[in-house]
């Protein structure tokens, strides 16, 4: 459906015209004639990317008062990030319309928001649920007059724990109508929808088949160790890039943009450490192009809607498979090619084939670049710098006597040796990198292959016990221990059960499937230069034991509420979180959930 075959108001669609936009997307289709024509409470579902911010703000804008000032409509999102891109998406609808509207959230200063509140008098209001509902405890936020209230991406305010927050905030504005936007549908969701809102109207959009023809998604298999350096090695063969990279924690997403910086890629990190200001800095920077890879967390990337991204890294998978298709939905969009790049360990081989089933889309493994492939394209690059400086010289010739006495040291020798000297110069720490490791990708274990060790059975606890070849002699300490361990394997340390350390090697129990993936070498770990061998023993654990043993949890003091720091804002994870969120059964019904 074109968007002029929709009776829209003519300013909007002049405003849509002038943007560019003809084709209404497929929830844009079912969903703005149906709330132009009928007052109702409303539940649109579709996946992210789909063009859901439109969706409602179209017929939103259509139905406002641009006359009345004060607040007639209440958009409830789950992040700072996406509370900011859908205040400036309705800002540009309504180029050629009277109606105002400003966005608030958390991490900014709130007296700033009063102001502004009381004095731009907007008749709209986006905001994340913590900062919403601080205001209007404050007074400040009325919502007596307000006629519409819309939930985007309600199932990641649940997940982000503000459900409770979302139906105080519904709770105050009485003669509304509510429409609500989301992904998925968990229990919680549906219990929002049965009791908050009135016999709703319901479109469900299919989730579609990512195609090949979109986004072409490969995958390169290398130890945890090389993973850092194959996505290094995969940007430095690409000639032209603009992308984000995804990591599964915020120091992954740190300590990447970090090396990738110092080897002279234009980078910054987005994690929930970053305060408001510094966020909107790197948002950006990143969206005109002066920093062309982002580098951040699933949690942290949420709300971030950026055109025209050509690539999208993943360095290892996550571990909820949708998240995958959340995060290489982010390029080949409105037509255009997309490549979505995953770098993953041994133990996450097992992966592939259910992302290609969730997908419907074959993931071809590829191979690292070899060096060769490498030193062409470093120096391709370089002479492309070269280029830039060559055209500044017959524009400007600047130097100055610092020029002669460098280029005295040179009278002496011949052509090809200064070229030698300069290629050296320029391309030694890449070259020596080279060197080191010229190949780092792994072959994958084949299916049913065995070690040679015998049948590996579980204990009545699904566990198995392991003999390490790591002792005190090699100046072990449980935390590095486990935290190697643990780290590699993914796994959260508390599985790791009755540690022992002798002075040449060490037990531990650990659960059978990742301890299989340690016997079998599918998976390997690293303390310092020495490589951890695994191997099944019959020797009797001991809990709770002495000697540098570590019986039941060793002392992890029942710390539970650490994880997920990037989420932030109010209420966190923790008490709220739903697990039915996992289930992602969006159904075929078109009329009831």
């Amino acid at each position: 459906m074109n968007f002029n075959e929709i009776p829209l108001k003519e300013s909007l669609l002049r405003a849509l015209e002038d943007r560019g936009f003809a084709t209404a997307t497929d929830i844009q289709s079912n969903a703005i004639p149906l709330l132009i024509e009928k007052d109702t409470d409303f539940v649109g579902q579709a996946q992210t990317g789909t063009g859901k911010t439109a969706a409602f703000s179209l017929p939103l804008l259509h139905r406002i008062d641009g006359n009345e000032k004060n607040i007639q409509a209440i958009i409830l999102s789950p992040t700072r990030e996406l509370a900011n891109q859908i205040n400036e998406e309705i800002k540009k609808f309504s180029t050629f319309e009277s109606v105002k509207t400003m966005s608030v959230y958390g991490g900014t200063p709130i007296d700033n928001q009063i102001r502004n509140l009381k004095k731009i008098k907007p008749q709209i209001v986006v905001g994340t649920p913590g900062r919403v509902l601080d205001l209007i405890d404050r007074g400040v936020l009325k919502l007596e007059n307000v006629k519409y209230a819309v939930l985007d991406e309600a199932d990641e305010m649940l997940d982000m724990g503000f459900l409770d927050d979302v139906k105080d905030i519904l709770a105050q504005a009485e003669n509304k109508k509510t429409w609500m936007f989301s992904a998925t549908m968990p229990p919680a969701i549906l219990d929002l929808i049965k009791n908050y809102l009135d016999n709703p109207e319901i479109v469900r959009v299919q989730k579609k088949t990512l195609s090949n023809d979109n986004i072409t998604q490969k995958f390169y298999l290398v130890r945890d160790q090389n993973m850092r350096e194959a996505v290094c090695r995969l940007l430095d063969a690409v000639e032209d890039y603009y992308g984000i990279i995804f990591t599964k924690t915020k120091l992954e997403a740190s300590s990447l943009c970090d090396e990738l910086n110092l080897r002279g890629y234009l980078a910054d990190s987005l994690h929930g450490d970053m305060d408001q200001k510094h966020r909107d800095v790197t948002m950006k920077k990143f969206k005109n192009k002066k920093v062309k890879l982002l580098v951040c967390t699933d949690v942290a990337a949420r709300g971030i809607d950026v055109d025209h991204l050509t690539h999208v890294f993943n360095y290892g998978l996550p571990q909820d498979l949708e998240s995958y298709v959340h995060r290489i939905g982010r390029t080949g969009r409105a037509g255009q090619k997309g490549l979505a790049l995953s770098v993953v360990s041994p133990s996450e081989i097992r992966k592939i084939s259910a992302l290609e089933r969730l997908t419907k889309a074959k993931i071809e493994r590829e191979r690292i670049p070899t060096v060769d492939t490498l030193k062409g394209a470093m120096v391709r690059r370089k002479l492309n710098h070269f280029d830039e400086i060559f055209e500044e010289l017959e524009g400007d010739d600047n130097l100055d006597e610092s020029f002669n006495i460098f280029a005295e040291n040179f009278d002496h020798l011949e052509k090809e040796q200064v070229l030698r000297a300069m290629y050296m110069s320029l391309f030694s720490d890449n070259l020596k990198r080279f060197e080191m490791n010229p190949i780092i990708d792994m072959e994958p274990r084949q299916r049913g292959e065995r070690g040679a060790r015998g049948e590996v059975r579980a204990d009545n606890r699904g566990n198995i016990r392991c003999f390490v070849n790591y002792g005190r002699d090699d100046g072990a300490q449980i935390k590095s221990f486990l935290d190697a361990i643990a780290g590699e394997l993914n796994i959260d340390q508390r599985k790791i059960r009755n540690v022992q350390l002798k002075d040449k090697f060490s037990f531990i129990d650990i659960p059978i499937e990742s301890g299989k993936l340690l016997i079998n070498g599918e998976e390997q770990v690293f303390i310092g230069n020495k490589k951890l061998r695994f191997e099944a023993t019959k020797e009797r654990s001991r809990d709770g034991g002495r000697d540098g043993s570590r019986g039941g949890r060793f002392g992890r003091g029942g710390d539970r509420g650490g994880r997920g720091g990037d989420r932030g804002g109010r209420g966190g994870f923790g008490n709220r979180r739903n697990s039915g969120r996992s289930n992602g059964n969006r159904g075929n019904s078109r009329n009831s959930f």
